[in-house]
């Protein structure tokens, strides 16, 4: 059968798009740490650098197959590596920027990595005396400082880059059904776990996410999100490939300038998480927040009815609302980019993806009823092929061969719209009634004094489970906790009205931004 991505790889969509659109802006880059310096690039520029770096992969002994560690916050030397990893079939191994040095040290082992690309910002962490990690070589871009180690060989990408020519030394064959990207989850569990794209997923993502926002060649794209996680791979940089479309890449998410950023840049289309969206709502009003040019936000949940209809007033923008996990490659559900968004819902079922809701024996619940959401998909093509060297959790991972256990709960009503209603580990079981964390956060959040929420079950001998909810204020507001709790009563059922209110100055979180909750239960 021939379907959509046929034979594409990373590499052959990379070389195709770059020199048919050769002239194109392919790159705008936004430097926050040096004063918002912005750095362009055309597809043929960049494919000159990508290429270069290929050649010093190929040069240190990197070739088809290889994993590749990369460890970098969003820079364009990240995007080089990346796809120059994928020019020669090698194995890209995308580390958190923000992971400590054991967590980067079980991935070195878990992947048996021998060669790592680091920003010189990043790089202090490998030349500690403590820190003896047993590698080939560290090649390091953007250096700013002598290094030395006994250890290993280091290499400066700039000086390397140099010494190469920009046609590629050595042409390896790749097939879609090559691994090309480990994307390890962002560390709210004791061991992330890898999830394995092949070429096929990463094209396919790209493709998908195109049609599914209503991209167009010559359209673009801001994006904060960190560019080691899914959201940035998928829905920003693989579409934009694909469509011959302009990245706007931003070194990180700033509060005050993103607005500013997509306004001034003209951007078609960029990405929120529910915390970026809150706290662009603190920031001072300004008369040009309406007149802008973005077609579409891509949206992920967490917001109330109230904290979303204020957004889309003040910014004069409607949330595109979806579905998806890293497992799953794509927003598996998406609401349409015109007419009835039919909020809070998620969207209906995208073209080629099948959803089931299933109770605890796996089997099908009626429309209304919530259990855990089940998506249908091909491993290695429409989702993930599995977790690296972990047969156990991709077993658990699977049913059949076939369908995926997203271990989230929620439910379709009577017209087919995918409502989510939490993850299974933030659903919480009080006196046999289950209650979402999300949505108790949700009410908390749209209190004009709450900046953000996080809610966990407690044990309790009588009840199974309490509600707890650490509660972060807005700067120089005070409330008091059964003031918090009689708000939570306007619009929510007494059981679920949090019994414990512990008020902190700010919560731990993960690239993304999200609350690591396993950090709040261990306080338990």
């Amino acid at each position: 059968m021939v379907d959509a991505v046929g034979s594409k790889t990373l590499q052959s969509e990379w070389n195709d798009i770059a020199c048919y659109y050769s002239d194109c802006i392919f790159l705008e880059y936004i430097d926050i740490t040096n004063n918002d310096t912005v750095t362009k690039y055309t597809y043929k520029e960049f494919d000159f650098i990508v290429k270069q770096v290929a050649n010093h992969f190929l040069a240190i002994g990197i070739d088809k197959g290889e994993l590749v560690g990369l460890h970098f916050f969003n820079s364009p030397y990240y995007l080089a590596c990346f796809i120059a990893l994928g020019q020669i079939g090698a194995i890209s191994v995308p580390l958190n920027e923000h992971f400590t040095i054991h967590e980067i040290k079980y991935i070195i082992e878990k992947c048996n990595l021998q060669h790592l690309v680091v920003h010189d910002r990043l790089s202090d962490i490998y030349f500690e005396p403590d820190n003896v990690l047993y590698l080939q070589s560290l090649t390091i871009a953007e250096n700013t400082k002598e290094r030395a180690s006994e250890l290993f060989d280091i290499y400066f990408l700039d000086d390397e880059i140099k010494k190469h020519d920009v046609k590629i030394a050595k042409s390896n064959t790749i097939k879609t059904s090559d691994e090309a990207v480990i994307l390890f989850t962002s560390g709210t569990t004791s061991h992330p776990k890898g999830a394995v794209y092949t070429h096929y997923n990463v094209v396919f993502g790209g493709m998908f996410h195109a049609a599914q926002m209503g991209m167009e060649h010559g359209d673009r794209f801001l994006t904060t999100m960190p560019c080691y996680h899914m959201d940035f791979q998928q829905m920003a940089l693989m579409p934009c490939i694909h469509t011959g479309s302009t990245l706007i890449m931003v070194e990180r998410f700033s509060a005050r300038r993103f607005w500013k950023q997509v306004y001034d840049f003209k951007a078609d289309f960029t990405e929120t998480m529910s915390m970026m969206n809150r706290t662009m709502l603190m920031q001072p009003v300004q008369d040009w927040e309406k007149d802008h040019c973005v077609r579409q936000m891509y949206f992920s949940m967490g917001l109330s009815d109230k904290e979303k209809e204020e957004f889309e007033e003040r910014f004069n923008i409607e949330l595109l609302n979806s579905y998806g996990m890293t497992e799953t490659v794509t927003g598996v559900t998406c609401c349409p980019i015109y007419g009835n968004k039919n909020w809070p819902s998620v969207g209906r079922v995208a073209p080629g993806y099948q959803i089931k809701i299933v109770d605890q024996h796996g089997l099908e619940v009626p429309h209304g009823e919530i259990g855990e959401i089940y998506v249908s998909g091909e491993p290695g093509k429409t989702v993930i092929l599995g977790y690296y060297k972990d047969e156990e959790k991709t077993e658990e991972l699977f049913v059949d061969g076939r369908w995926l256990k997203t271990g989230d709960y929620g439910y379709f009503d009577i017209n087919d719209w995918l409502f989510f209603v939490d993850r299974s580990q933030n659903m919480i079981k009080r006196s046999g009634e289950s209650i979402s964390c999300l949505e108790v956060e949700s009410v908390l959040t749209s209190h004009e004094k709450i900046v953000d929420a996080a809610v966990v079950g407690i044990k309790d001998a009588l009840r199974d489970e309490e509600v707890k909810a650490f509660v972060q204020l807005k700067p120089n507001v005070s409330i008091a906790e059964d003031e918090i709790k009689q708000y939570c009563e306007r619009y929510l059922a007494v059981f679920k009205v949090p019994t414990i209110v512990e008020f902190v100055n700010d919560f731990e979180r993960t690239s993304t931004g999200k609350i690591k909750k396993s950090v709040l239960s261990n306080k338990q």
